[in-house]
């Protein structure tokens, strides 16, 4: 349970997530930003530009009609361990049904999206990061069920995400051709 400061109430949490990304390197403010604001960017963007005064939002139009356009692909960004991990990772979005396990506790839940490297599962449940946690699920197209042993890396009110501890050179491969299907 979080330790809180009874003084702030109900806004202590919200104060202690304010401190805390306050104080995140710019890079991390950056990638946790697209982790919540997932697919929508559009949309943030424009609330963002609707709350700039008319010069702000000239400069903004300058600097954007001046910068070429280039299509890079689309990655996330790996928030777990320090610099050295983080690194990006081809993700897929995807509603496979799973089964894990933590603490000796079974949980049935769905991955919302998949790397190389772990899962997104959605779930109303709190746990601890860095817990160890036994993932069992089947791809679609894929007989043969996976059942990989993880660790969970970063939590959201949404669910959680899990990096695999080590993917066997099979199911690695089993991963990949999943990934690098065309949806």
């Amino acid at each position: 349970m979080l330790d809180l400061d009874p003084q702030l109430g109900k806004y202590g949490i919200t104060a202690r997530l304010f401190k805390l990304i306050n104080e995140m390197p710019k890079d991390k403010k950056l990638i946790l930003l697209k982790q919540l604001i997932g697919d929508d960017v559009t949309s943030e963007l424009c609330k963002l530009i609707v709350e700039m005064s008319e010069d702000q939002q000239i400069i903004l139009l300058e600097q954007l009609e001046s910068m070429p356009t280039i299509e890079l692909p689309e990655t996330t960004v790996s928030l777990e361990g320090n610099e050295s991990s983080m690194r990006e990772n081809p993700r897929k979005s995807c509603l496979i049904n799973a089964k894990y396990r933590i603490q000796s506790k079974d949980y049935k839940s769905y991955i919302l999206d998949i790397s190389i490297g772990g899962v997104f599962i959605e779930t109303a449940e709190t746990f601890t990061i860095g817990q160890k946690i036994g993932l069992n699920f089947a791809l679609p197209n894929f007989a043969k069920p996976l059942k990989l042993i993880g660790t969970i890396s970063w939590g959201s009110p949404r669910g959680f995400g899990v990096k695999f501890d080590n993917v066997p050179g099979p199911q690695g491969e089993i991963l990949k051709s999943f990934i690098e299907q065309e949806k």
